[in-house]
């Protein structure tokens, strides 16, 4: 078992010919829609294979987020150099980060060498703007980045003649499974399949409708065994659980999911300490009202945006200087919405004490369970002897 640089480095000798399009693929895409394409893939140089890339005086660009140079790298270069992956040609980058309309939205389509075609949907990037249009996305449907995703695929699904697969990582897979319910009902009609990588869900009713109901069987939802991101406000979706590497949070990175062979190291559950807090978020969620949570956003945001700056990169670079910006900015804030701030933490508080008594009551109940089909076994058996000795004692007796 690796992970998907291993598996590229591996599995990459086959192309999709010889051996079809998988889930793993699809997260090799999904992760691979991270790296910044805005310097080369511009101007005329909108159409390239991966293995022009490295040939580009801007490919160097490719690695500008720091936090996952090494391992991007690793991935773009096995890419690269493997006959599954070098002769895909991407077009179609398009990458809008507006903090005014609070957008944060890239998506970048590949076609192989026989026409498959798949679109990828990045994830949340280092933006300030990314994590709060995501945080919008519990009261608001759809946020901007999902408008642009149902144009994307439209645009797209209007100039390719191939079925489609799309797919994203995080935000990413929200996107795709958006973009797929909402595109032209003659775009939809050729997706085979919609990829959700640990994809958050969506706030209450949008999956209710016949346009959900018409790609449902389409989605393949994978999530780690400690998601977090994946699990908010999942309802209707189903699910599959990948083991990784690392534990809580880490495991939301592509680069610790197992790959086994040419699909994911499954497991058969989400862990239960984990189960136990994804549930009490999305309870406390569930509690708030669209209102709600709009003023609790917002307030977050207004203490986040203390930090002067929109990359992420600058407060982990400055973890110090960050936390006395946010602190600073908190205490600046009428205490009105404070109180507001605080009331809504005592909440999620509450809502984590509630799902542990629960859990544990469900526990208990299951451990009784289990001893009463102990003690029913224990009384078969112990019957099952006396009969035969019942028995033993007649044939003696005769």
């Amino acid at each position: 078992m690796g992970n998907i640089t291993d598996y590229v480095t591996g599995y990459g000798k086959y192309t999709i010919d010889e051996e079809p399009f998988n889930e793993v693929d699809s997260l090799v895409l999904s992760q691979f829609s991270y790296l910044k394409f805005d310097r080369i893939l511009e101007g005329n140089k909108k159409n390239m294979r991966i293995d022009e890339i490295k040939e580009s005086s801007e490919y160097e660009t490719l690695y500008a987020d720091g936090r996952f140079e090494k391992v991007n790298r690793g991935l773009f270069e096995a890419m690269a150099g493997s006959r599954r992956f070098s002769s895909v040609r991407l077009f179609d980058h398009v990458n809008i980060v507006d903090p005014q309309w609070e957008i944060q939205f890239s998506a970048i389509t590949c076609m192989f060498e026989n026409g498959f075609t798949y679109i990828a949907y990045r994830g949340t990037d280092e933006t300030i703007t990314g994590w709060k249009e995501d945080f919008n996305m519990s009261f608001i449907t759809p946020v901007p980045a999902q408008e642009k995703a149902v144009q994307y695929i439209n645009r797209i699904g209007s100039s390719v003649a191939s079925d489609l697969v799309v797919g994203g990582h995080s935000k990413g897979g929200n996107l795709a499974v958006y973009a797929a319910m909402k595109c032209r009902p003659k775009v939809r009609s050729r997706i085979e399949a919609v990829y959700s990588h640990d994809g958050p869900g969506f706030v209450e009713g949008v999956l209710d409708s016949e346009e959900f109901a018409c790609i449902k069987d389409r989605i393949r939802k994978s999530v780690p065994r400690s998601s977090v991101v994946g699990m908010v406000l999942q309802t209707q979706e189903n699910y599959e659980v990948v083991k990784c590497r690392n534990f809580g949070l880490l495991q939301h990175d592509p680069y610790n999911w197992l790959i086994d062979g040419a699909g994911f190291k499954k497991a058969d559950s989400i862990l239960k300490h984990r189960y136990v807090t994804d549930r009490s978020v999305n309870k406390w969620i569930q509690r708030m009202d669209r209102g709600q949570r709009q003023e609790f956003v917002e307030l977050l945001f207004e203490i986040v945006r203390g930090l002067g700056s929109d990359d992420l990169n600058d407060v982990m670079d400055d973890p110090v200087n960050a936390g006395r910006r946010i602190r600073n900015t908190y205490e600046e804030m009428n205490g009105e919405d404070r109180d507001i701030l605080k009331g809504i933490f005592r909440d999620l508080s509450d809502a984590i004490r509630e799902t542990v008594k629960e859990y544990l009551a469900e526990q208990i109940e299951e451990e009784k369970e289990k001893y009463r089909k102990k003690l029913e076994e224990g009384s078969d058996k112990l019957s099952g002897y006396i009969d035969k000795l019942i028995g033993i004692l007649e044939e003696e007796h005769k």
